[in-house]
């Protein structure tokens, strides 16, 4: 994984922006955003992974995905994925931008390796249900503290993610 911003950029049009202002070259890639969730006893929240998710099954990940046509902006999209992977019940609060990591990966779904950019947010949860809404893709959620991570069940673009987000507090 690379960082690739620090500075947040709300949609596929400013990143475009971004990379002719940086020479940056990528001409082919996805976004996707990743919320980086606390609860109030600042604990990690993260979905084990279920037979139908994208890859790495039964692995620990963060909540987010792909970035969609119809959303507004990188926020919106945000929204949008924490509802559909938790539900409405949970009142869970985007609080700031983290960084934008670019990660090549295999995706099962159209069987090539994809460019991500993933436009992480650090997210705390207030209360309300963690719903399961993508049975079979979401297995439960658990609670860590962060020394307390099995890093060894977790993606290792999770692992990267909650390790630049602590370096840099």
């Amino acid at each position: 994984m690379k960082l690739i911003a620090d500075k947040e950029l709300k949609t596929d049009e400013e990143v475009v922006e971004y990379f002719k202002e940086n020479n940056i070259v990528l001409n082919d890639y996805r976004n996707a955003v990743i919320a980086l969730i606390t609860d109030n006893n600042d604990r990690i929240i993260l979905q084990r992974r279920g037979p139908k998710s994208r890859d790495e099954e039964n692995r620990l990940a963060d909540i987010g995905g792909a970035v969609e046509e119809s959303d507004k902006d990188f926020r919106e999209a945000l929204k949008r994925e924490i509802i559909e992977e938790v539900g409405n019940e949970a009142n869970i609060q985007i609080e700031n931008f983290v960084c934008c990591f670019l990660c090549c990966k295999y995706d099962s779904r159209s069987k090539k390796e994809v460019n991500w950019l993933f436009w992480v947010y650090k997210c705390r949860y207030i209360d309300g249900n963690l719903l399961f809404n993508e049975p079979g893709k979401c297995l439960g959620y658990e609670f860590y503290k962060y020394n307390e991570l099995p890093r060894n069940e977790m993606l290792d673009t999770t692992k990267e993610f909650w390790d630049y987000y602590y370096k840099t507090l």
